[in-house]
C-alpha cells in the first residue's frame, strides 16, 4: 500500500503484470501456507479477514475503526465481530453504576 500512496485496490498483484492476484490462487496460497505452518482445518482468505477484525475488537480498538480497516461501508457489516464480547455489555452498564459512585 505505501508503493501505491495508499491508494485503494488490490492489495495482492502479481510481479510480473502488477495485475489483481485472482481470488482461487490466493485462496491456494493461504491453503498452503497453513499446510506448512501445521494449521489443522480450512483456513481460507476469509478466515484470515475475520481473525484480524476478531483480533481488534478483543483488543478493544473502536468499532469504527474496525470499520475503517475492514472497508466495511454499514455498522451491520462489522457487527459480525461482536462475538469477540462476551460479558463486556454488563461490564460496560456496571461501568455507568461506578460512575454514580464517584459523582458527588
Amino acid at each position: 500500500m505505501a508503493e501505491r500512496g495508499g491508494k485503494r485496490g488490490a492489495l495482492f498483484r502479481t510481479d510480473a503484470k502488477r495485475a489483481r492476484i485472482r481470488a482461487v490462487h490466493l485462496g491456494a496460497i493461504v491453503k498452503d501456507a497453513a499446510a506448512r505452518a501445521g494449521i489443522a482445518g480450512a483456513v481460507t482468505p476469509r478466515t484470515l479477514r475475520h481473525t484480524f477484525g476478531t483480533h481488534l475488537m478483543e483488543r478493544g480498538v473502536d468499532l469504527a475503526v474496525i470499520a475503517s480497516l475492514m472497508g466495511h461501508r454499514t455498522p451491520t457489516e462489522t457487527g459480525v465481530y461482536l462475538h469477540a464480547l462476551p460479558g463486556r455489555g454488563r461490564s460496560a452498564v456496571a461501568s455507568l453504576d461506578a460512575d454514580k459512585e464517584d459523582e458527588p
